[in-house]
C-alpha cells in the first residue's frame, strides 16, 4: 500500500509537470473495458482488457490489466469503458508492449444506473508515460468513488 501511495505521489508530480505538454508526445489511444466490481469502502479492484491503437496507424497491442482504487469506494459497478490519450516523454523508446507496467494517479467516479468518472495517471517503463482521459469514462451501477488509482498493465496473451 505504501508503494502505491509513493507511485501516486510520483504521478501527481509528473502530472503537475505535464501541464506543459511540450515535454510529451502523443502516441495513440488506450481503451480499457471492465465487467465491473464492488467497492469495499476503502478499496476496490477491477480486471481490465485494454487495446492500444498507435496514432501513426502501426499495429497496436493488447494488455490485460487491473485497476485498484484506494480511498472512498462505496457501491457496485457493471460494465465500464475508459479511454485515454497516451503521452510519452520526448525521446522515450517505444516497443510493442512499452505500456506494460505500473501507473498511479487520482480518480473520481459516480453512478446511479449510468454514470462516469475520470482518471489521470502516469507510470509505465521508467514512469515515461501519461494516460489522460479524452472523455469521461462510462459505467453502469450505483457507486461513489474518490481516491488514488493504481493500474497495472501486462501484455495479454
Amino acid at each position: 500500500m505504501i508503494k502505491q501511495f509513493l507511485l501516486a505521489a510520483a504521478a501527481l508530480a509528473a502530472l503537475s509537470g505535464a501541464a506543459s505538454a511540450q515535454n510529451y508526445v502523443a502516441l495513440g489511444r488506450l481503451t480499457c473495458g471492465s465487467e465491473g466490481g464492488t467497492g469495499l469502502i476503502i478499496t476496490s479492484t477491477k480486471n481490465l482488457m485494454c487495446t492500444f491503437k498507435p496514432a501513426d496507424g502501426s499495429p497496436g497491442a493488447v494488455y490485460a490489466g487491473r485497476i485498484t482504487k484506494i480511498g472512498i469506494d462505496i457501491g457496485s459497478t457493471g460494465k465500464t469503458v475508459m479511454i485515454w490519450d497516451v503521452l510519452a516523454k520526448t525521446g522515450t523508446p517505444f516497443t510493442e508492449h512499452a505500456l506494460a507496467g505500473e501507473y498511479a494517479g487520482v480518480g473520481a467516479d459516480a453512478s446511479f444506473a449510468v454514470g462516469g468518472g475520470a482518471k489521470v495517471i502516469a507510470g509505465g517503463t521508467n514512469r515515461a508515460f501519461m494516460l489522460q482521459p479524452i472523455n469521461v469514462q462510462v459505467q453502469e451501477g450505483l457507486n461513489v468513488a474518490l481516491g488514488i488509482d493504481h493500474l497495472v498493465l501486462a501484455p495479454a496473451g
